[in-house]
């Protein structure tokens, strides 16, 4: 009997770990097409890569303003090994970052000195979802899942390295092993280092400054804390600055170096603004919702939420003053709930005074730790009738938040479904037609291409204004953005291709749209589809709308009439390396300084020049190797009334 009463509770948290495992799983189910979108998909189009080619690491990929090599894209890379459903695979490696995420929870809370039980207890809270803000980021978005290992792991070597081992060999591992766990983090992100990393360093310098002098036991296990905390901060600066080596010579983007961060402007009213968004997101984040009637469901959570914020700011003072330094897991304990604190104030800082560091979500990874901090509080609060208190309120606030949650969602899904049927009924157009490559604006194409299971791919593109005397005053461009590098190439799909286009997207390329000639396929309420015979047909179609005309008419029949002195001008753009053809038609008699000629580099080097003549030119030149300023030249000389049309580019 006694056996059994000390096993339930472990069977009790194994239950809600389960339990909140399997709700996350339902909320994903239901909030697919809720909360997807491009960015989100883009991971999933990139695990996809990787477990098609069989990369660890994507060096081919366009990342944003973070390279993904240990993140959640591996995870989504190993769960298409055993399916071929974007959908599942994200269910899958959602999962199984939560998983690590909570196994690295469980190792901290037993460094706290927490029993099983309540170390299980609270990692049941790590899939638990009760406001939209974790759902779609967390839940089924995934952003920081990854996170949540490195927060946990790290926080709990930093407890124990700093702890005196028994044996010195065994403290000696254990403090390397959480420098090298730093060096890690650095080197992956400099969220990592504003928001772990940065926050133990100010707990380090703060423990010092306020360290006991007069008893020597205190004051050297202080001293000891201050210097793992240090040694690991400095191997966080070693990885960072390697990484700021590295990855831009092996990654075609993703650097977030901390030198592009700029102070805001000291301006009281914007700084009072930023706390109060800060202030409402965390209530959403508890599953706060606005609008509420005072008794209804959602009503009571409100309720119940504000009575966790008040009551769990008093415990946790109470506890934090009550925790005796003298003992060791107190002492951990009191450091974990410094930790807390500080990466939130860190993290705030951040938000307020620091220009573009602040999206609701990034509000995730300040609030983290506060989940290990919550079950110190809960495990030393000493009032019963207090404890009770919180622990309905937290149970009726957070746990009915997560249901009605589930079932707003589920209210949604539908309609959901409905909006997105335009996009699928022209995704069923081009599949059925035997299209298998276009081009479209990032925040429908990663979409389509997800839900299309990788059945359509595509290159991202966006709508640019051109410059002053161009063929066209909107033309598109590629964006370069959460796709595989080769994807803008010139000849990606050598067979026909389309472009993806919204209603309001088809109005503002309407003038380009015509000088391509190009014909709608498709047209639904949402979507245009128009096609192409291949990606150079596009590309120069895309191009020739930014060509700027000095000196030339453009005719009815897209033919250019060309003045003396005129000139045709495509400006600088990025060209793949590899051999070319341009070939363009002349009408007329070219003078001797009638040429084409083409530039590179960024000084405008001139790679090659040749004399125009009546009738087809075709000038083939190379390029060693990419060059974002290529750039095309058409001039007339001296002679009067050329007229040049068929203007192609062909890579060989």
């Amino acid at each position: 009997m006694k056996r059994s009463g000390r096993r339930w509770p472990v069977l009790l948290g194994l239950a809600l770990c389960a339990l909140t495992l399997m709700l996350s799983v339902a909320l994903q189910r239901e909030g697919y097409l809720v909360y997807l979108n491009s960015d989100m998909s883009s991971e999933m189009i990139l695990a996809r890569q990787q477990a098609d080619s069989g990369h660890l690491v994507e060096t081919q990929w366009l990342y944003s303003t973070e390279v993904h090599t240990l993140h959640m894209n591996l995870l989504y890379a190993l769960s298409f090994l055993f399916t071929d459903s974007f959908f599942l695979a994200r269910v899958i490696g959602n999962t199984l970052g939560f998983l690590l995420g909570m196994a690295a929870l469980l190792f901290l809370c037993r460094e706290l000195g927490l029993s099983t039980a309540r170390a299980l207890c609270t990692a049941a809270l790590l899939p638990l979802a009760a406001g939209t803000l974790y759902a779609a980021n967390m839940t089924v978005g995934g952003y920081y899942i990854v996170h949540l290992p490195f927060a946990f792991l790290g926080a709990g070597l930093w407890l124990r390295a700093a702890r005196r081992a028994r044996r010195r060999g065994r403290g000696l591992l254990l403090l390397l092993g959480f420098m090298a766990l730093c060096a890690l983090e650095g080197f992956l992100s400099v969220r990592y280092v504003l928001c772990f990393l940065c926050p133990m360093f100010a707990c380090g310098v703060l423990d010092a400054v306020f360290a006991p002098e007069q008893d020597h036991t205190l004051s050297d296990g202080h001293a000891r804390f201050f210097k793992v905390t240090m040694l690991g901060f400095g191997a966080c600066l070693a990885g960072y600055a390697l990484s700021e080596i590295v990855v831009p010579r092996v990654f075609m983007s993703g650097t977030g170096a901390a030198s592009s961060f700029r102070f805001n402007p000291l301006d009281g009213g914007a700084m009072l603004a930023s706390l109060a968004t800060v202030a409402a997101d965390c209530l959403k984040l508890l599953g706060w919702r606005g609008g509420a009637a005072l008794f209804s469901p959602a009503g009571i959570v409100n309720l119940c939420v504000a009575g966790v914020l008040v009551l769990g700011g008093m415990m946790t003072v109470r506890v934090y003053r009550g925790l005796a330094e003298r003992d060791a897991v107190f002492c951990a304990q009191k450091r974990l709930l410094r930790y807390a604190g500080m990466a939130f104030l860190v993290n705030l800082f951040c938000f307020v005074c620091i220009e573009g560091t602040y999206l609701n979500r990034y509000l995730i990874l300040a609030v983290l730790l506060f989940i290990p901090a919550l079950a110190v509080v809960l495990a030393r609060e000493k009032n019963r009738r207090l404890l009770g208190l919180f622990c309905l309120l937290f149970c009726v606030g957070i746990g009915g938040s997560g249901v009605l949650l589930l079932r707003e969602t589920h209210a949604q899904a539908p309609g959901a479904q409905a909006r997105g049927q335009d996009m699928m009924d022209a995704a069923a157009y081009l599949t059925d037609a035997g299209y298998t490559h276009g081009y479209g604006t990032f925040w429908n194409v990663r979409v389509m291409q997800e839900r299309t299971q990788g059945a359509l791919t595509f290159t991202g593109v966006t709508p640019e204004e051109t410059e002053e005397g161009a063929v066209c005053a909107v033309s598109p461009g590629f964006i370069r953005w959460l796709e595989m590098d080769a994807c803008s190439d010139l000849d990606i799909c050598a067979g026909r291709t389309f472009l993806l286009l919204t209603q309001e997207e088809r109005g503002t390329l309407s003038d380009w749209l015509t000088m391509a000639s190009a014909p709608l396929l498709y047209e639904n309420g949402t979507f245009a589809v128009y096609g192409f015979a291949s990606s150079q047909a596009f590309s120069m179609a895309a191009l020739e709308g930014t060509m700027t005309l000095e000196g030339v008419v453009r005719a009815q029949d897209g033919v250019y009439a060309m003045q003396a002195g005129g000139r045709l001008r495509i400006p600088p753009h990025r060209r793949e390396a590899g051999e070319y053809e341009l070939v363009l038609t002349v009408q007329g008699e070219p003078a001797a300084d009638s040429v084409v000629q083409l530039y590179t580099t960024r000084s405008f080097e001139l790679l090659c020049e040749q004399p125009l003549c009546a009738g087809e030119n075709a000038v083939r030149f190379t390029l060693p190797q990419d060059d974002k300023y290529f750039m095309i030249q058409v001039r007339s000389g001296s002679a009067d009334a050329l007229r040049v049309g068929g203007l192609a580019l062909d890579r060989q």
